[in-house]
């Protein structure tokens, strides 16, 4: 068997083994009944494709819309719970074995790239991402459709060829449409790639013009897709409730800008024991003119906020328990872990934000050496993924650890890349020959 196989061939096989281990694992009784957002979902699987109601619908009493992606995929297997979590299962396990394949192509040594496909599959085997294949909620299909979405930016890179950007175009929409703060990502991520193409490959350029349009239109598109549907409601009033009320200064400001009933909802909402309390504002008939106004004005005005406040735009006065939310893992929406996930249980997380920082400098200067662009990808994610923490952060003060998922995920998949792309480019024998050749000048001084 040619040698250059043995990695692929192994890849196929983890994929095999690792989807019959998930099909295998069951959760009983189920996490997802115990959640509202599932009921929402499926609602919406539920809408005929052909209405525009499934693409923009609208809220009403007892229905919170979704981005479409999530009900579509409900939709094609019959919005049934049993087959759904089978079909997030198959598309996990699909979305590992592509993104591994595509990235074979990038190492040259065999060592290299066998380790990059064990540890690929061992990471995506932790309960804190196959867990959510068992929950009717968008995490899963957000998470296989990301992976999905770099191979297949990365699988276009490689060839550039009009049928590999199509096929990345589309993946680009579906992948957007699964939660509402992909485009901001999608967006600075090809712009990062834009800057990297205009003083490395030039001929990538008009691509990735392309890409940007994409992206831009994507991005108007779902920003209207959540105006219709009342999406930015909730985590405006999220934000009022526990960043705004608590502190006067801030309360003052809002008011002053419109915001009615400040006094009435700092003494009812200002200093709740239980956050999950915030429910019951959101339809409160008391104060349906503040929901009007967050309806009407309410992002606008967070937004002016945030410009004029840099203090609280930079986090600089979060408390440290609060930003550590961050970088939050195995959160306990998913219930306990299962079948072959206690083996990568008690491995993960191996990297944190400082080693991730080091080893993605030694990998910039590699670069610098070899001007091998790929090497520039992990840093890319880097930046991209520390601009959605933020952004999530910023944007709802609710359930962070949950919105903020895929951090974590993201810091143990770059360091996995980063450590291997390092081991793939350098070369042991040179270096080990280097350091000895010095020593003897050395001691010959």
């Amino acid at each position: 068997m040619n040698k250059d196989r043995i990695p692929f061939g192994l890849n196929t096989v983890l994929f095999v083994v690792t989807l019959v281990l998930n099909l295998s694992t069951t959760l009983n009784p189920p996490v997802w009944k115990g959640y509202g957002d599932p009921y929402d979902y499926l609602h919406q699987s539920e809408i005929p494709l052909c209405s525009k109601e499934f693409y923009f619908p609208k809220k009403t009493e007892h229905f919170y819309p979704r981005p479409f992606t999530v009900p579509i995929l409900y939709k094609i297997v019959g919005s049934q719970p049993g087959k759904i979590i089978i079909m997030q299962k198959i598309m996990h396990a699909l979305s590992v074995f592509f993104l591994g394949h595509v990235i074979l192509f990038f190492f040259k040594k065999l060592s290299s790239k066998i380790l990059f496909i064990a540890f690929l599959h061992l990471l995506m085997s932790w309960w804190n991402i196959l867990g959510w294949t068992h929950t009717l909620l968008s995490e899963s299909l957000s998470i296989s459709l990301l992976f999905i979405w770099l191979a297949s930016f990365l699988l276009f890179f490689r060839i550039k060829t009009i049928y590999s950007f199509v096929f990345h175009a589309l993946i680009t929409i579906f992948f957007s449409f699964t939660r509402d703060s992909w485009p901001y990502i999608i967006v600075l991520f090809y712009i990062l790639y834009a800057l990297i193409a205009f003083l490395r490959e030039k001929t990538m350029m008009k691509y990735l013009f392309g890409l940007i349009a994409i992206g831009l239109i994507v991005f108007v598109v779902q920003q209207n897709s959540a105006k219709i549907g009342q999406r930015y409601r909730l985590p405006i009033m999220n934000n009022i409730v526990f960043r705004i009320l608590p502190n006067h200064e801030y309360l003052q400001w809002f008011s002053k800008k419109g915001m009615p009933y400040g006094e009435e909802l700092r003494v009812k909402y200002g200093n709740l024991d239980n956050w999950k309390e915030v429910y019951t504002l959101y339809n409160d008939t008391g104060f349906i003119e503040f929901s009007e106004w967050v309806l009407k004005n309410g992002k606008s005005v967070y937004t002016k906020f945030l410009i004029t406040h840099p203090a609280f735009s930079l986090l600089i006065h979060e408390k440290p328990n609060d930003l550590k939310k961050i970088l939050s893992y195995n959160i306990g929406y998913t219930g306990d872990v299962k079948g072959y996930s206690k083996i990568s249980q008690n491995i993960f997380p191996i990297f944190n934000v400082i080693s991730l920082t080091v080893l993605n400098a030694f990998l910039v200067f590699l670069y610098l050496k070899s001007k091998k662009i790929i090497l520039l990808f992990p840093s890319v994610l880097m930046i991209v993924f520390s601009f959605n923490a933020y952004l999530l952060y910023i944007a709802d003060a609710l359930e962070i650890e949950r919105h903020l998922f895929i951090t974590n995920i993201m810091i143990q998949f770059i360091g996995i890349l980063t450590v291997m792309l390092i081991i793939d480019a350098v070369n042991l024998q040179d270096s080990y020959n280097i350091i000895k050749l010095r020593w003897v000048k050395l001691f010959r001084k």
